[in-house]
């Protein structure tokens, strides 16, 4: 496991950066759990407002998130389950501003995003083993799908 805190094996709500910037919005996790023995955490993620309302964003999300700086866009590993790859993890974009999620075409091992800045998202696939390092523009990337959130 890798020793950098937060990371996909040990993140936890506490977090500051699970709280956007201008503090209005932050990721929220639920029944966190090993998504495998020895394996990243994932569970049900919600983006809260500091006005108190609640967003589910997706049922299975890993973590920890990354926030662009302007807090308008939150970059969130969304867990997946893909016939022929089995168990991986796509990015997922939460819009703050239209309430969208959507998920990119690409898929990882374990994500560990580390940072946003811009359209770029800097991370890691596979932080502890056979690492990849991660530059995502997420102007050039194939879209999957786009979820409208719901109150």
């Amino acid at each position: 496991m890798t020793d950098a805190y937060p990371n996909p094996w040990n993140f936890h709500n506490t977090d500051s950066i699970l709280v956007s910037p201008d503090h209005l919005h932050k990721a929220v996790y639920y029944n966190l759990n090993e998504i495998a023995m020895g394996a990243p955490i994932g569970g049900p993620c919600f983006l809260e407002t500091s006005d108190g309302k609640k967003v589910k964003i997706h049922d299975w999300c890993g973590g920890p998130p990354a926030w662009e700086t302007d807090s308008r866009l939150i970059a969130i590993p969304v867990w997946t389950r893909n016939l022929l790859k089995g168990t991986v993890q796509q990015i997922g974009l939460v819009d703050t501003g239209s309430l969208e999620l959507t998920l990119f075409a690409e898929t990882f091992r374990v994500l560990h995003i580390c940072s946003f800045s811009k359209t770029i998202i800097y991370g890691f696939d596979s932080p502890i083993y056979e690492t990849i390092p991660v530059t995502f523009d997420i102007e050039k990337e194939a879209v999957d799908t786009v979820i409208r959130l719901t109150e």
